[in-house]
């Protein structure tokens, strides 16, 4: 039986740091959603490459841990058995915590109309270039480009968003 948990171990460690890895500089591809198809049960998504290696390569090193501390037969495949069976839940939920942490990452500036936003360079008047304006969108502190429909506005004065044009560029009016 020890050969048994000997190749678990080894086998599964090494894919796993494998994967590790792969995942490490950037070469994993989707693996950390832990999908396996597109329309599975969740039963079914315990049963990842992360999840499977990691319960051989615990299952593995528990079962030769008890098996050298001298407990029966049996003692020793159920420690290893549930060891393994726990490792593969806690990763699958990790994996399905990290999927649910994934974003684009970009900023909609059409979320941007109606908050306030301060002039970082003034804001010209109309059809004489445009300003930069900072203002926190979506969590982010950002900076746009902005014109103005109606005058000229100081750099430093506090200004409201009213539209934005098709090329991120943001239509801004003085705050009164």
């Amino acid at each position: 039986m020890s050969h048994v948990f000997l190749y678990c171990a080894a086998i599964g460690g090494t894919i796993l740091v494998g994967q590790f890895l792969l995942l490490l500089f950037g070469l994993g591809g989707d693996t950390e959603t832990g999908d396996v198809g597109h329309d599975q049960g969740a039963f079914l998504k315990l049963f990842s490459l992360q999840a499977l290696t990691t319960f051989a390569t615990f299952f593995g090193l528990v079962g030769m841990a008890t098996e050298r501390a001298g407990w029966s037969t049996l003692s020793v495949v159920l420690a290893a058995s549930a060891a393994g069976t726990i490792a593969l839940v806690l990763v699958a939920k990790a994996m399905r915590g990290l999927a649910a942490l994934h974003s684009q990452g970009n900023v909609d500036l059409a979320n941007a109309v109606g908050h306030l936003a301060s002039v970082y360079l003034r804001v010209p008047a109309p059809g004489q270039g445009h300003g930069r304006v900072l203002l926190n969108v979506q969590g982010r502190t950002v900076e746009c480009r902005a014109i103005s429909r109606s005058q000229e506005i100081p750099t430093g004065a506090q200004v409201r968003v009213v539209a934005h044009t098709d090329d991120d560029v943001l239509v801004v009016e003085p705050v009164a």
